[in-house]
């Protein structure tokens, strides 16, 4: 038996080649026998870090399922740049990073680039290289991490697809990283928006803890829930076509366009021009909110002699007149402190309703208010119409309107009169086209809403019940029928331009000055015209509004601006919509 240091060495050498063979036999049973058991084990190590940490948010789609907003994985780059290397190194990944990242070799540089001050050389030292990049970073980042550059990082995330591009862009909106925003993306983020759920509740993704509990799943994650609208793509983009000429041929400076379902109170479209890009919405001045807001819910304006309708229909139901009222038009009416004239500053004798409404009459208009409703009975119509209230049709920032009651301490006699023929008195689109659904659907306003369908995470989907915006409908059946058959002879008598060929289609025009100091423009103007077919049963509603029409004919009218385009694009969006024209309809009852 050996004994001193030469058994030793050699009991030393055997423990070390046993050690040796050991560790030979657990790689060989790792890269050969267990092979195919670790390698997902290996794949989900290499995915883990470029899986999204959250789920997406609800998508947006039209009427007819088209997709209008989405969602888009992108990636945030970044590096530990102690562990870079030397200047040389650095200087190779920097010319090697920048095709990927679409940088220049030399911007990188400045970023890879690190000095350690002594004593921090061991701190790892994290710097983001690139934000907002596509999916196809990822397998250019992977491959680089296969051939040792481990230190680059990814960071995934969700951001909003507009599927579309800028169509219906106030309508649809958006929502910044402080969560706020604009149009339904703003007031239905909390459906939108992913929710995470834990002991105490559902809580807003943003308000819990991210990567460490959604990996080793202590938190439950649910998607956003999606949104049918009623809007239809193919429809949104033929009107913001026909206003995007309309702005053009009358050298207006901005323009809505609305199409409503009357019976149902569903928007078809709602367009307004110029728009902006929801995608890209930080490009755009954070200082002029007013770029944001949709001009069709959020900015209201004086709507003019569109009104009279309105005024008329009071009177009526009210009991204030007969269908047979007449009076003699003498070109003026004093009242409440301030003198009314006609806007052709004529006198046009004896006139009825019929004639008010044909020749847009604001002296017919004022006599009714002042000499048969009077403030009370007037003003209880302007609110059952919705005037002064925000409609709920579930957008950001809707505006309620303003509408100088008896009660309000600055409140004249002189509102009574001006507001009967629509100066004075200010509204969105949306409620304008809303009140004047009434009389195109037999005396009742149903709810304006843009959210046909709900459908929740857990598979449920609720749709939007169409109802009555109000519980009494404002005026009876057999006022809205009379009204809307006076519209429907005033656009056969006088508004020539709006008619369209084959259809029964009732009307009225508006053109209202722009308030500004001291009283109103002298050549600023805003031109309107809404109009419901096939009469005597509406299936649609249009409004139109040009804003500051400016060409060199001087059309200045609703009836010479507004009307046109209405005419111009109606036939076509009849088609669309499937409406048989007015003479086939008859034809089939005989």
């Amino acid at each position: 038996m050996l004994r001193g240091p030469d058994a030793r060495l050699r009991l030393v050498t055997g423990l070390l080649s046993l050690a040796v063979l050991i560790i030979l036999a657990q790689l060989v049973r790792l890269q050969v026998v267990d092979r195919e058991l670790y390698l997902p084990k290996i794949e989900q190590l290499q995915q883990r870090p470029y899986t999204l940490p959250m789920p997406p948010s609800g998508v947006i789609l039209d009427r007819n399922g088209d997709l209008l907003v989405g969602n888009l994985p992108i990636y945030d780059v970044g590096a530990e740049v102690n562990l870079v290397g030397n200047v040389t190194t650095t200087l190779r990944v920097a010319h090697r990073l920048s095709a990927t990242l679409g940088m220049s070799p030399e911007a990188l540089f400045d970023l890879l680039n690190y000095e350690p001050i002594p004593g921090d050389e061991n701190r790892t030292v994290w710097r983001p290289l690139a934000r907002g990049l596509g999916p196809d970073v990822v397998e250019d980042i992977k491959s680089l991490q296969r051939e040792g550059w481990w230190w680059l990082t990814l960071q995934p995330k969700w951001e909003r697809y507009y599927a579309e591009g800028d169509l219906a862009c106030y309508t649809l909106g958006f929502v910044n990283m402080e969560g706020h925003g604009y149009g339904i993306e703003a007031f239905q983020q909390r459906l939108l928006r992913p929710v995470v759920t834990d002991a105490r509740g559902p809580v807003t993704i943003g308000h819990v803890p991210m990567a460490e509990e959604l990996a080793l799943g202590k938190l439950r994650v649910y998607p956003g829930t999606d949104l049918v609208l009623t809007l239809d793509r193919t429809i949104q983009a033929f009107v913001e076509g026909e206003l995007r000429r309309a702005l053009l041929e009358y050298g207006a400076a901005s323009g809505t366009i609305l199409v409503m379902d009357p019976r149902t109170g569903a928007l078809l479209a709602s367009a307004s021009l110029p728009c902006y890009e929801p995608y890209a919405y930080a490009n755009y001045s954070q200082t002029d909110r007013t770029r944001f807001t949709d001009p069709a819910v959020s900015q209201t304006y004086e709507p003019g002699s569109v009104l009279k309708v309105i005024t008329v229909a009071a009177a009526l139901d009210s009991g204030s007149i007969t269908p047979d009222w007449s009076y003699y038009d003498s070109g003026r009416i004093e009242y409440g402190g301030i003198l009314i004239t006609n806007s052709d500053r004529q006198a046009h004798g004896w006139q009825n309703l019929q004639g008010l409404l044909d020749s847009s009459l604001n002296v017919g208009a004022a006599t009714l208010a002042a000499h048969h409703m009077g403030a009370t009975e007037f003003y209880s119509y302007i609110r059952a119409f919705g005037f002064g209230q925000a409609m709920g049709v579930g957008v950001a920032n809707e505006e309620r309107g303003i509408v100088h009651l008896p009660e309000d301490y600055r409140w004249t006699d002189s509102y009574l009169v001006t507001n009967s023929f629509g100066q004075g008195i200010a509204m969105t689109p949306l409620q304008l086209a809303a009140s004047v659904s009434a009389l195109a659907n037999h005396g009742v306003i149903m709810a304006p809403y843009l959210v046909a369908e709900r459908r929740y995470p857990d598979g449920n989907v609720v749709s939007t019940v169409p109802h009555r915006w109000s519980k009494e409908p404002p005026i009876s059946p057999e006022t809205a029928d009379f009204v809307a058959e006076l519209m429907v002879n005033t656009v056969d008598r006088r508004y020539t331009r709006a008619v369209v060929p084959g259809y029964r289609v009732g009307g009225k025009t508006g053109t209202s000055q722009i308030p500004i100091a001291g009283g109103y423009s002298p050549s600023e103007v805003i031109t309107s015209f809404v109009a419901f077919a096939p009469w005597p049963d509406p299936e649609v509603l249009v409004l139109v509004k040009l804003d500051r029409p400016q060409n060199e004919r001087h059309l200045r009218w609703g009836t010479q601006t507004a009307a046109p385009v209405f005419s111009q694009m109606a036939g076509r969006l009849f088609t669309l919509l499937g409406i048989p024209p007015t003479d086939f309809i008859a034809e089939s009852q005989r």
